[in-house]
């Protein structure tokens, strides 16, 4: 016989009463909260969830709402999103939306429909869309990933963009590097611009002239970065370092330098915000930023939840992750 609800609260000390309340999703104390979640963990109790719905009326379910669901990027956060949902005894569904789409009524209906109890979403665009206010309309709480939006106000979770870019900078202006190149995405993007303006914050402190502080914007598309990157390096003054704002990016540039003769980090050095297996297997390997995607993950989800459950006690709040970077072989040191 499995692990029962008697067993848990022998192990935690608490009333049957206080475990049934958070297996309904119902407010407890914190450190109830914790106790339960530990002794679950420890004691791999696994709830009957079709029981509970019952006596709830609740389907226990969210939804990953993401624009590119092909993005391996999202793929893998969203891996951290659903096992820390199925240790809470939560569903998750993944779904897509069109960015260019202003009504999002379909999208809404589907995720009523689906009697989701909340939300996490890959914001990009969507503040222009009707989607939030049909959100509210219907009471589903809902967590940005990625991105931070003030309008609507909501909860966000997503790296320390700025910072990173900065001491990524930083990091190649130490080495002696004095005319750097950036490719981003959408400049639009809340992550593009946050990485972009803790670029500009390090050369500022270098005092690197703007002319050589060289930013190309434009989709999160292989295509697009390809052609930036072609364009970049075309320059009769070609940048001495490249910082890529995305895996996407860093890829179409590794594809591009048979083409325009260039060798890392002889001719060009070279980092990447995001990795990925074929950075590390390049030669030579591609220093990297690296978000921590299990973190990022694993907050949004418990914001979710914390927020289902009713407790509004810090909204709207944003949560930082930190990121770490990889010092590989593709910077050259030219202050040598």
């Amino acid at each position: 016989m499995g692990t029962t609800i008697k067993d848990i609260a022998r192990d935690t000390n608490l009333s049957l009463a206080t475990i049934s309340k958070y297996l309904n999703g119902k407010k407890i104390l914190p450190e109830n909260q914790k106790l339960i979640e530990e002794s679950i963990e420890r004691l791999g109790y696994i709830p009957n969830k079709q029981a509970q719905m019952l006596r709830s009326r609740r389907t226990n379910t969210i939804c990953i709402l993401l624009p590119v669901i092909s993005d391996y990027f999202w793929g893998s956060i969203c891996s951290y999103v659903e096992e820390y949902m199925q240790r809470h005894n939560y569903s998750t569904i993944i779904s897509t939306y069109d960015p260019s789409s202003q009504d999002q009524s379909e999208v809404y209906r589907h995720l009523v429909s689906a009697q989701v109890e909340g939300v996490i979403i890959v914001s990009l665009d969507l503040q222009r869309s009707n989607l939030f206010t049909l959100l509210k309309s219907n009471n589903i709480p809902y967590i940005y990933l990625d991105q931070v939006m003030t309008e609507p106000a909501g909860d966000s979770v997503t790296s320390d963009n700025c910072y990173s870019a900065y001491c990524t900078t930083k990091y190649l202006l130490e080495r002696g590097h004095r005319r750097v190149g950036v490719i981003g995405g959408d400049i639009d993007s809340y992550t593009t611009s946050e990485r972009i303006r803790g670029f500009r914050s390090a050369c500022r402190e270098f005092s690197i002239p703007e002319q050589d502080q060289i930013v190309m914007c434009g989709d999160f598309t292989a295509e697009t970065s390809g052609k930036l990157f072609k364009k970049l390096m075309s320059q009769q003054n070609p940048p001495t370092a490249v910082f890529l704002l995305g895996y996407f990016m860093t890829v179409s540039a590794i594809q591009q330098l048979d083409n325009l003769s260039i060798r890392i980090p002889e001719d060009l050095s070279l980092i990447s915000f995001d990795d990925d297996e074929i950075f590390s297997a390049f030669d030579p390997p591609i220093s990297v930023v690296v978000q921590d995607l299990a973190q990022m993950g694993t907050e949004a989800s418990r914001l979710l939840l914390k927020r289902i459950q009713g407790d509004y006690s810090d909204f709207p709040r944003t949560k930082i992750i930190k990121t770490h970077f990889i010092e590989r072989s593709s910077v050259r040191d030219l202050s040598k």
